[in-house]
């Protein structure tokens, strides 16, 4: 259930107003730019990215099996994002950006600072997101959240029983998952407050499939909007391999049914194969140290385009490797190989 449909035209009007006042005449140029920018393939660019990831922290308290940090990846440092930090790369970027998400690796309600973090985003007029498995929420929290003003909270939760969820969310709990869900959306309706959307992540896997009517159901009878999302191979691999190699790795994983797979394992190949990647014009990915990646699919910090702690954001958005980026997408000459070089040799796996 939507905020539209619980709430009516009050929920209409609100709806509309939050996604309006954004659109600050800076935040229109910007995008303007962006679209330009875009479609010309520039390799130097004159705008900021839309949506930005800022990973306020990459470590977890679960251990998913398709995840880097599930499997305990060693390859990117580990840490929380400060809120000085956090505050330092807003205050750069926040009057152009127009959504900013505070996941990526990591549980996000890990990081003490998190509702203070959401809280200063929106005293920016951004749209802010978080991805969780809710299993680590508190009533206070929980609270602080939807007061903050957090516009979108996916909640992570692949099973309608205990048991079908614990195949991949490993150290998590259902049932703590269930109350959390339910309590935070009694929390929501005590409160008054419209403007934050719980949205329920169904990611479709082999195992539960034959959950996905089921999941409706429950969502219908929680009144949560119900996304339902394939499942991808094993994260930390995906752009450095061809869709065969991850099928043939994590094919128990991937559901039979076409209709919920991204890949056709019979040919070895992704149903819906990118063209064109337009990630390095359109949103960047800030990890809780400051490096910066061009999306959130990469992992590992040897791939790090700059920092933006140390060099600010918008000098590492310009520079020679963002720039020689930019050019391999758009098969120009490079200087220098990047990441988004072996992604685009692979087939631009990421789904």
């Amino acid at each position: 259930m939507n905020i539209i449909a619980e709430y009516g035209r009050r929920g209409r009007l609100a709806v509309w107003w939050m996604k309006v006042r954004r659109f600050t005449i800076p935040r229109v140029l910007n995008l303007f730019l962006e679209t330009i920018a875009t479609w010309f393939g520039s390799s130097r660019v004159p705008h900021l990215p839309s949506n930005l990831t800022l990973d306020i922290g990459n470590i977890c308290d679960l251990r998913c099996p398709l995840c880097p940090t599930g499997i305990g990846d060693r390859s990117a440092s580990k840490g929380v994002m400060g809120l000085a930090q956090f505050r330092q790369i807003i205050d750069e970027v926040g009057g152009r950006v127009l959504t900013v998400n505070l996941h990526n690796w990591g549980e996000p309600l890990l990081n003490k600072h998190l509702v203070a973090m959401i809280a200063y985003a929106k005293s920016y007029g951004l749209e802010v997101r978080i991805s969780s498995n809710l299993n680590a929420l508190t009533e206070p929290v929980a609270e602080g959240l939807l007061r903050a003003g957090l516009d979108k909270l996916y909640v992570s939760c692949d099973g309608i029983t205990p048991e079908s969820y614990a195949q991949y969310r490993r150290g998590g709990d259902y049932a703590t998952v269930m109350g959390n869900l339910r309590g935070l959306l009694q929390k929501k309706r005590e409160l008054g407050l419209r403007g934050t959307r719980i949205i329920w992540l169904f990611h479709i896997f082999q195992h539960n499939e034959h959950e996905v009517e089921g999941a409706r159901a429950l969502a219908k009878e929680l009144g949560v909007e119900l996304r339902l999302n394939r499942m991808r191979t094993a994260m930390g691999r995906e752009i450095f391999e061809s869709a065969a190699q991850a099928i043939a790795r994590d094919g128990a994983w991937i559901p039979r049914n076409p209709a919920y797979s991204a890949f056709d394992t019979a040919s070895g190949t992704a149903r819906r194969p990118m063209s064109r990647c337009r990630k390095p014009w359109r949103e960047a990915m800030v990890n809780w140290d400051g490096s910066v990646l061009p999306c959130c699919a990469i992992y590992s910090e040897r791939h790090t385009y700059g920092n933006a702690l140390e060099e600010g954001f918008r000098r590492v958005w310009n520079n020679e490797r963002y720039q020689a980026a930019r050019r391999t997408l758009r098969n120009q000459p490079a200087r220098q190989a990047t990441v988004c070089a072996t992604c685009k040799r692979n087939g631009y796996l990421f789904m």
